[in-house]
Parts: C-alpha cells; structure tokens; sequence
C-alpha cells in the first residue's frame, strides 16, 4: 500500500451544538471552548464579514484559524480546497421560495450561493493567489476533498494546501436526509509536504502518513451507517489529530466512503 507522508501543522473544528457552539483547534490543545455566532470570521474584512451568515462565517472562523501566524508570503502561496455536501442550502432553499412566489430573486443571495462562493470571498480577502477549488460529493465530500488535497500536494509539495469542508444541518424539509444526531460542522487544516520550503511552515519533525486503501461499501449500507457521512469524517479527523484514541488502540484512523477510504497513520 502506497502512503503518502504529509505534515499538518494546524487545524480546527467548530461544531453548532444547540446549547452552545465550540471551537476546537490545535492551538488550544484540542480542547473545545464556547464560540458565539457573532464572533465568528473576526479575520474577515467586515465589508465582506457582513455579506456572510452561519455557514460563510463558520467557514472563514476555521479557515482563518489555521491562516493565523502565517506570513502574507505563506498565506499567498497556499493553495485552498473548499467542500461541503450541500453548500450554502438556506440561502438555496431562500432562492427557491423567492421563485416560487414569483418574486425577483435577491442578487447578493444568487451570489453568495454559488458554491466557490466562501473561498472565493477567502481569496480576495487573504490575498491568496494560488488556486482554489470547490467539491461537493454527497456523502463522500470530506474523503474526496482530502483526495484533492494530497493529489495536489504531490503534484506541487512546495505549496501547503489548506482544506476547508462544512455542512450545517438539513432544514426540516430535508432533515430525515440526515441521521439523528448530525449537527453544523466546520473543519480545517493545512497540509504541506514534510520539510516542504520556504513557503511552507517549519515541521517539527512528526508526520501523520495518509495511506489509500479501497474499500467497497453499497451506497444502501452508506446511507445507514453515520460513519460514512462526511460530518462524521470531519469529527474522526478532528478528533485522531488531537490524539485522543485510547493507548490500546492503535494511533490511526480509517475516512470510509462510500467506495473507497484513507487510512490515517500517526508516525509516532
């Protein structure tokens, strides 16, 4: 099995828990402190930071979160992949209602929900002149955006890549699409190949190796099982970064699709 060896040296998750919204990232130590909605993208220009809601603002909090201390060198040099399941479905569903009615449809809404619509805002923001992508994949986004992201990394390792994937949770109309227990999910992290100079960041030394493995799963069984969704695969990769699996279990993690997986391996 081929891996591919990678440094990340930041990440961080926000999770919409309904008493109270939090903030994980590897700064903090992976431990998750309470974040208000309207403190979110303090790192976005507020011209931009207006023209945002939840799902634009979550997004910009993490991606900012793992920019933060870069040099506008780096930070220009970095390549950004965003994903998401569904995109910015309220303000779709919003659209929708407003042609359903026979009304104009609002033009900043139009704008805002196309789906390079957040990294696009990140971009001009961050002065970020590298390029960007936007994946959405259903159920396998998060696996398929880290496809990109490594694929991208081989083919340029001196250029990090910073992967932002988000999904809030189904409105009611769409919610039995959903397994009880999925709440709006924000991840983050930056990704640059071991020793990667001089635009990259300095690794301390400790990689976490990226592994392909093919795995079959029947897009029924994926539909029943939550540990297949990508909100799930953005908690697992949260949670193995912040090292929390128990000392007798080894320290790795598997991001099972629906027709294929990445096999995460701590090299220790």
């Amino acid at each position: 099995m081929q891996s591919i060896p990678v440094f990340i040296p930041k990440w961080a998750l926000w999770r919409d828990h309904a008493a109270r919204p939090t903030l994980m990232t590897q700064q903090s130590g992976g431990t998750a402190t309470g974040i208000d909605h309207k403190d979110l993208a303090r790192f976005i220009a507020p011209a931009w930071r207006r023209r945002l809601d939840l799902f634009g603002r979550a997004s910009a909090e993490v991606l900012g979160r793992i920019l933060a201390d870069l040099s506008q060198e780096q930070i220009r040099q970095t390549r950004v992949i965003f994903a998401s399941r569904h995109g910015n479905i309220e303000r779709t569903l919003k659209l929708l209602g407003q042609i359903a009615r026979e009304e104009i449809p609002s033009p900043a809404d139009f704008s805002m929900s196309v789906h390079n619509a957040l990294v696009g805002v990140a971009s001009i923001n961050w002065a970020i002149t590298q390029s960007h992508s936007a994946i959405s994949a259903g159920n396998d986004s998060f696996v398929a955006a880290l496809t990109e992201a490594l694929s991208q990394l081989a083919d340029d390792p001196q250029s990090p890549v910073a992967l932002v994937y988000i999904d809030l949770a189904l409105p009611g109309v769409y919610a039995q699409n959903d397994p009880a227990g999925m709440t709006g999910t924000a991840f983050a992290m930056l990704i640059q190949s071991p020793g990667a100079p001089p635009n990259g960041i300095d690794s301390p030394g400790n990689t976490t190796r990226f592994s392909f493995e093919p795995l079959a799963v029947s897009p029924a069984e994926a539909a029943s099982r939550p540990e297949t969704f990508a909100l799930t695969h953005a908690w697992m990769m949260a949670e193995f970064l912040k090292g929390s699996a128990p000392k007798n279990m080894p320290p790795s993690c598997l991001l099972a699709g629906r027709s294929f997986a990445w096999h995460v391996v701590r090299n220790e």
